[in-house]
C-alpha cells in the first residue's frame, strides 16, 4: 500500500434501511413488563450508497429497493 497516494483512493459504503421496522424492546417502569404485539416488518427497503475520497464527498444516492449490479452500475457511470 506505500506505492499508492492516499489522495487517489476512493472509500465506497452501502446501507439497507428498512423503514417501518418496529422496535424489539420497549422501556418499562422497574419490575414490570411490556406486553406488545409481536413486531413484524411493515414498509419498503431503501439502499445508501455514498463514495468518498480524503477531500470531499464524490457521489451519494437512494435507491428504493435492493441494490443489483445494474444499479450498482448505474451508480458508477453516473457519479464517476
Amino acid at each position: 500500500m506505500k506505492n499508492f497516494d492516499p489522495d487517489n483512493l476512493v472509500f465506497l459504503d452501502k446501507i439497507g434501511v428498512f423503514l417501518g421496522l418496529i422496535r424489539t424492546h420497549a422501556p418499562s417502569k422497574c419490575g414490570h413488563r411490556v406486553y406488545d404485539l409481536k413486531p413484524f416488518y411493515l414498509g419498503a427497503k431503501v439502499t445508501v450508497v455514498g463514495a468518498i475520497s480524503l477531500k470531499q464527498l464524490l457521489g451519494l444516492r437512494t435507491i428504493n429497493g435492493s441494490m443489483d449490479g445494474q444499479a450498482f452500475e448505474v451508480y458508477l457511470f453516473n457519479t464517476f
